[in-house]
């Protein structure tokens, strides 16, 4: 009886299992409105921390009375020239923590209608602390409040009788807002509106 013939064996590898599909992944979501508003970090900012900062300017009006309470009238008030030195300390939230010293010069003349005159020389000195936010890298916008010391000395000038001069010295509390807008790198102007010296300055600044 004849042999059948053998089938050639085959190597058959099994079918390949079919790879799981991947979940959806959640639409990212862009930057919200607030995000893109809002700088979220300070590390850019005009103002930061370590950074040192030194104005140099004019003030005019004045919150002293230079004697109207004495003798009436109104006196001849000076602008006042003001320095203020701040550096930054620490961030807090989008921005920063800055203190430092303001010094200011201010005088006032009273013309008392008898060939007299009262002049006023008032300076201060106060400490202040402001917090700063990056409105754009060059312009850093801030808001603070100070405390200091106002020393001011009058003196008569006159053939007249004098009327009671003196000098006298008081604390001062202050609240100002402000921005720097930097032209250079290191350097700009500045303006504030507040209370303390004057309601109104203006001038230039340096950060170093």
């Amino acid at each position: 009886m004849a042999a059948l013939p053998l089938r050639a064996q085959t190597n058959r590898k099994p079918a390949p299992k079919p790879a799981p599909r991947p979940a959806p992944s959640a639409p990212q979501s862009g930057p919200s409105l607030l995000e893109t508003v809002l700088p979220t970090t300070f590390s850019g900012g005009p103002f930061a921390v370590g950074n040192q900062v030194l104005n140099l300017g004019m003030g005019v009006g004045s919150s002293g009375s230079y004697g109207a309470d004495q003798v009436g009238g109104n006196p001849s008030i000076s602008p006042a020239l003001n320095l203020s030195y701040e550096r930054g300390l620490f961030v807090i939230g989008p921005g920063v923590l800055g203190a430092g010293v303001l010094g200011g010069y201010q005088s006032a003349t009273r013309d008392l209608g008898s060939g007299g005159k009262l002049k006023y020389n008032d300076f201060l000195l106060a400490l202040r602390g402001a917090f700063h936010y990056p409105v754009l890298p060059e312009l850093d916008a801030y808001a603070g409040l100070s405390v200091g010391l106002r020393y001011t000395k009058a003196a008569y000038e006159g053939s007249a009788p004098a009327p009671e001069a003196g000098s006298n010295a008081r604390l001062t509390p202050g609240i100002f807002v402000g921005g720097r807008y930097f032209l250079l790198e290191n350097l700009g102007v500045f303006t504030e509106l507040g209370y303390d010296q004057t309601y109104l300055k203006i001038g230039f600044t340096g950060r170093f």
